[in-house]
């Protein structure tokens, strides 16, 4: 079936679909990884409304898409860089902002270091604990011990 696409044309996602004769959840998904990298078609009335450009798009990922060791992913990635649709590097964030963000990091890393001297000290105590507790009770044991041989000596004569 062949349709001749117009210039100010908006189509939907099942009419994309019937245009690149692939299932509408497929259409979906590749709209679900482009949404992943940043990318995001207009919408007309709550719905997504595809121009040519996009057509163009969708029919570029599914021929690359085709090649068999090519991921979905890489995929997007690489039509999305073909049609300039992100850029090549990260957007940069302004000093301030990483200045917040640190300042923020720096305060859960200090009440994280916190809680964790805390732990570390209670262990240390329960640790000491038991150590005198062991102590204790073999202290107990070798009085236990040589009471029994004095007994046994004193039976023995």
């Amino acid at each position: 079936m062949l349709r001749v696409i117009t210039a100010e044309a908006a189509y939907t996602t099942e009419e994309l679909a019937d245009i690149l004769g692939l299932p509408i959840a497929t259409i979906r998904k590749y709209n679900f990884h482009f949404a992943k990298i940043g990318v995001h078609f207009t919408k007309k009335n709550g719905r997504l409304a595809y121009t040519n450009d996009d057509v163009t798009i969708f029919h570029e990922l599914k021929r690359i898409y085709a090649h068999p060791e090519m991921t979905l992913e890489k995929a997007v990635i690489t039509v999305a860089k073909k049609f300039n649709l992100v850029p090549d590097t990260p957007p940069t964030i302004s000093i301030e902002k990483q200045t917040l963000s640190l300042e923020s990091c720096e305060v859960q890393m200090k009440e994280i270091q916190s809680y964790i001297d805390a732990k570390f000290e209670e262990r240390e105590r329960q640790l000491i604990s038991m150590a005198r507790e062991i102590r204790s009770l073999k202290k107990a044991q070798q009085q236990k011990k040589s009471f029994y041989k004095w007994l046994k000596t004193f039976f023995e004569k």
